[in-house]
C-alpha cells in the first residue's frame, strides 16, 4: 500500500484521521503553513502494550502463549499487521525536519521492513517463551463469542485491514531507514511490560 492507494477510512478513527492528513495537505497546497504527514504503523516499544497477534490488546494472548495453550485465531490467520518501532517513527520525524524541502507537502508511510501475518506472529511470539503456538481457526462469530466487544471490535478493525505499508518513498526522499523488524518492535515492548511486573506470563522470556 502505497501514499497515495487511498481507500475509504472505516470507522471515527481512520476517518478522522484522513480527515487530518487532508486539510494539511489543503493548508500546505493553498500556500500557507508548510506541513508533513507521517503515517506510521502499530507503534510499538518499551512503555506501553504492542497491538498482539490478534490485531487486539487482550493482555490474555500473551499468557496463552507463555503457557503453550491454544488460541483461536479468527479469519484466516493470513491477515497482515505491519507494526514500527517507536525509535524509527521518532527517526522519520527528525528527517522530515532536516529535509524540510523534500517533505513538505507530503505525506510518508513509516512503518518496519515487513509486516506479521496473524499465525506468523503467533509462532514467532509463541518462540520467545520457548513454546511452539497451538493454533485453532474459527470463525469471527466463534472468535466474537470467545472474547469482549472491545477486542472483537480492535480484532476486527485492524484484521479485515489487512495492510503491508510500502515505505519506499520514506527511503527514497528522506533517507528513512528503519532499524527494527516488527517482531523485535514488539518483542520491546513486552519485555518492559514483564520486567516492569505490567504483564502477567507463565513462563519467562528465553529471547
Amino acid at each position: 500500500m502505497r501514499e497515495d492507494d487511498t481507500s475509504p477510512p472505516i470507522g471515527e478513527y481512520g476517518t478522522q484521521k484522513a480527515a487530518i492528513a487532508e486539510l494539511l495537505a489543503a493548508e500546505t497546497a493553498s500556500g500557507g503553513l508548510i506541513t508533513t504527514v507521517l503515517q506510521p504503523g502499530h507503534i510499538s516499544g518499551p512503555g506501553w502494550t504492542p497491538i498482539g497477534p490478534l490485531g487486539n490488546l487482550d493482555p490474555g494472548v500473551w499468557y496463552a502463549l507463555s503457557a503453550g495453550q491454544e488460541i483461536a485465531v479468527p479469519g484466516l490467520g493470513a491477515e497482515l499487521m505491519h507494526h514500527v518501532h517507536a525509535d524509527d517513527v521518532a527517526q522519520a520525524f527528525q528527517l522530515a525536519v532536516e529535509h524540510r524541502d523534500a517533505a513538505a507537502g507530503e505525506s510518508f508511510n513509516v512503518g518496519a521492513p515487513s509486516a506479521l501475518t496473524a499465525r506468523g506472529f503467533l509462532a514467532i511470539a509463541a518462540g520467545w517463551f520457548g513454546q511452539t503456538a497451538k493454533i485453532r481457526s474459527v470463525t469471527w462469530a466463534e472468535f466474537r463469542s470467545g472474547t469482549t466487544a472491545e477486542f472483537a471490535d480492535a480484532s476486527w478493525g485492524h484484521l479485515s485491514r489487512s495492510q503491508y505499508a510500502s515505505i519506499e518513498k520514506a527511503r527514497t526522499l528522506l533517507g528513512y531507514a528503519p532499524a527494527f523488524e516488527p517482531e523485535a518492535a514488539v518483542l520491546d515492548g513486552i519485555r518492559w511490560l514483564i520486567d516492569h511486573d505490567q504483564l502477567e506470563v507463565a513462563n519467562r522470556l528465553v529471547i
